[in-house]
């Protein structure tokens, strides 16, 4: 008679076997184009048949917890007799490796449950040969084919997705050897300890083989792609990054422990979720026997297994027939974990699932896969040992266990002469390349410390400057503000978002921290930030709406404060914040001088407009809150022309004076649209005029298009025209030769 526990392991059991095959009912079968014969034997490419699943289906056949939960109590975790029974496996291993027919072992299960010596044959012949028990232990056998490494080199196409790409899926470069192509697939995300650079990682034959096929020769800072090769008829798919090292394998009788590789991107490129699996989650658990597992890989999707042996050593074979003939030999593997698949499964893995993420029903971080055999068993190296040889960590996007600095942090933490470990705003400039884009501007944009040589250190300096220097005036002629030119309130709004804009570059380019990564809770309400904030944010500032650009000022502000500011990534160290005089070196002087007095504001009239004193610096005409561009679209401004010069040409309708200037983009003044534009309001007689054209050469290039003087005082100026979709039309407002005031304009649409 079956036990409860028994019975519900059965009931499960057959639950899970009826969803895979309703599942399955829905599943259509895709039988890729197969190329011409003579191509593919010439190239090498094998093609097979892939089930596609959906998601849906694939999350009802791998997203039950009932049979997992069945199969995770540990047996014999650390336990004496896993101790006692690996000692006997070191003891004999030697000359079992040795035995013909023998392709590896490990510790398993003998078959009344207690701890075996796992050895993996060829034939039954060979098991016939070998002893019942070892030193006591018992000896179990399991026949499997040849153990390769899966790499994939078949025309089996996988779909493209949209950045950034989950995890699972079809990835690789796209290096040819011997005319031949190879595909693995994207395993974890995680971040770099050192650098905290974001990226992901798979296996050294995936995303580090070179032009001969074998792991270790492609050359750093070589690109990978998504889908990898083979799914693109041998070319290189979407770029998500590229290689930044791999641990190398011993082929030459040493052990090794991991075949891996780490692949630098960003949180733009690559998601935290597994296809069809779910989120990644920022824990590892140790492999044991009889655990469940589960995969999602470039050729046979999500599939499921159990551990079936663990610290297994294995001879795996890493050369390729002709016409993809390889050379790259035999490698020894120690420490490994053996999975084999469970119903529904059929196999584990298959060529292409190079690289696949093991994890098991929480999706907990358990190996990577790297090889299997002819008959579905994989074998896959141990996550703790991965990491440690990548010196990476898991990064899981939906890990609010992130680091943040405020923008108050990064601008008083400019620099260090002492310890170049410190975490700096220039560590973090230095590390994106030496470049701010902020969507208005690029830093930088001159050589500010005349050393002939535009850096790091002149982005520094243009960066301060929205910290330090007024939001109320301009920058020009040398960057120093001594002019006072009044910034248009465009201007004020976007040198603002450059402040909080400016620190979430650096948390993403020096801490690996990008938005997608992390939430910001206060007063019980959490914020989840879009994973392309910082590009959304260079759009935004790149506009003309003040209102738009505050609030994402505001945005961009809860994520540099939605971290843990008590720690660093390993490497960095936070250094006391700069205060009062510091020295400095500028070209060949060393200086005491203030942050303050460092930074140069690179922002102008004419290159940050809206203060509309001239057609160069004409404020965008904008309506925030019109939804539909035709639908309540109103636009006010106010100016004193006190301060004003004449600088438009004088309209066609009479002489004018001084004047300010507005301007409707292409993209607002669509062919046909009609404009209203009044001075009503203004305490003085008013003209208005609109122009197309060109604002340089003083105004010569520009085109009348109409002009109205008629009215005086309160009453105001009216003037009614069309856009073309094509040309910018400039609205001047002023009064006759030597008349002035405070001028009110009012645009409307329709």
């Amino acid at each position: 008679m079956m036990g409860v526990d028994a019975w519900i392991f059965l009931e499960a059991s057959m639950n899970r076997m009826r969803m895979c095959r309703n599942a399955k009912g829905i599943l259509t079968v895709d039988q890729p184009e197969v190329l011409n014969k003579r191509w593919s034997e010439r190239n090498g490419i094998r093609v097979v048949t892939l089930l596609v699943c959906g998601l849906l289906a694939i999350l009802e056949v791998c997203g039950t917890t009932s049979y997992a939960q069945a199969l995770q109590p540990q047996p014999f975790p650390n336990s004496p007799e896993l101790v006692r029974a690996v000692a006997v496996q070191a003891a004999n291993q030697p000359a079992l490796l040795a035995t013909e027919g023998v392709r590896g072992v490990g510790i398993g299960t003998s078959s009344g449950g207690s701890l075996s010596l796992l050895v993996l044959v060829d034939n039954t012949n060979t098991a016939a040969l070998l002893p019942s028990s070892l030193d006591g232990l018992p000896v179990s056998t399991m026949a499997v084919g040849t153990i390769h490494v899966v790499q994939c080199a078949a025309n089996n196409p996988q779909v493209a997705y949209p950045l950034p790409v989950p995890l699972g899926v079809s990835g690789g470069n796209a290096l040819l050897f011997g005319g031949c192509c190879a595909s693995g697939t994207i395993g974890f995300k995680v971040h770099d300890n050192t650098s905290g650079t974001v990226g992901w990682i798979s296996n050294n034959h995936v995303v580090g083989h070179g032009t001969d096929g074998c792991p270790s020769t492609a050359p750093v800072g070589t690109p990978e792609y998504q889908p990898g090769s083979v799914d693109t008829d041998c070319g290189p798919g979407q770029n998500i990054g590229a290689l930044a090292r791999t641990v190398p394998i011993n082929f030459s009788g040493g052990d090794n422990l991991v075949d891996c590789g780490f692949v630098q991107s960003s949180d733009l490129e690559v998601s935290s979720d597994f296809l069809n699996l779910g989120p990644q989650v920022n824990s590892v658990v140790p492999a044991f026997v009889g655990q469940f597992v589960r995969k999602n890989g470039r050729t046979t999707d999500c599939t499921e297994g159990t551990v079936t042996a663990v610290n297994l050593t294995v001879n795996v074979d890493y050369t390729e027939p002709a016409p993809c003939a390889t050379t790259c030999g035999t490698a020894t593997f120690t420490n490994q974990i053996m999975i084999i698949p469970v119903a529904p499964s059929t196999e584990f893995a298959a060529a292409g699932d190079s690289g696949s993420p093991i994890v098991d029903a929480d999706n907990n971080a358990v190996g990577l896969l790297f090889a299997g055999d002819s008959l579905g068993d994989a074998i896959g190296n141990p996550m703790g040992a991965v990491l440690s040889a990548l010196n990476v960590s898991l990064a899981s996007g939906v890990s609010s266990q992130v680091i943040t600095r405020t923008s108050r942090y990064w601008f008083t933490h400019a620099f260090s002469l002492t310890d170049t470990n410190c975490a700096t705003l220039l560590k973090a400039i230095q590390a994106d390349g030496s470049v701010m884009p902020l969507g208005f501007v690029t830093l930088p944009t001159a050589d500010r410390n005349a050393d002939n040589v535009i850096d790091a250190y002149d982005t520094l300096i243009e960066a301060l400057s929205f910290y330090y220097r007024s939001t109320a005036v301009t920058g020009e002629p040398g960057g120093l503000q001594s002019d006072k030119l009044k910034a248009s309130s465009l201007c004020v709004a976007r040198k603002k978002l450059a402040v909080e804009l400016i620190a979430a570059e650096a948390n993403a380019a020096l801490f690996g921290t990008f938005p997608g990564m992390a939430t910001y809770t206060s007063n019980g309400t959490t914020t989840n930030f879009p994973p392309d904030l910082i590009s959304q944010a260079q759009a935004v500032g790149a506009g003309y709406d003040p209102v738009a650009i505050n609030a994402m000022t505001a945005l961009l502000k809860k994520f540099n404060s939605s971290g843990l500011t008590n720690n660093l990534p390993n490497g960095l160290l936070e250094c006391d914040a700069q205060t009062g005089k510091i020295p400095i070196v500028f070209g060949t002087e060393t200086n005491k001088i203030t942050l303050k007095q460092i930074s140069q504001d690179p922002m102008t009239q004419a290159t940050c407009p809206g203060v509309n004193n001239s057609c160069a610096a004409a404020q965008v005409v904008v309506f925030p809150n019109a939804s539909d561009p035709f639908a309540k679209a109103v636009f006010t401004s106010t100016v004193n022309l006190s301060a004003y010069t004449p600088n438009m040409p004088s309209p066609a309708c009479s002489g004018g004076g001084r004047d300010a200037v507005w301007k409707i983009l292409p993209s607002m003044g669509i062919n046909g649209r009609q404009f209203t534009a009044s001075t009503a309001g203004s305490n003085f007689k008013t003209m208005l005029a609109v122009w197309t054209g060109d604002c340089n050469n003083s105004g010569a290039d520009l085109v009348a298009v109409s002009c109205v003087d008629t009215n005086v005082g309160l009453e105001g100026t009216q003037l009614v025209f069309n856009t073309d979709g094509t040309n910018t039309f400039y609205i001047a407002g002023e009064g006759p030769s030597g008349q002035y005031g405070r001028l009110k304009i009012r645009i409307t649409s329709p």
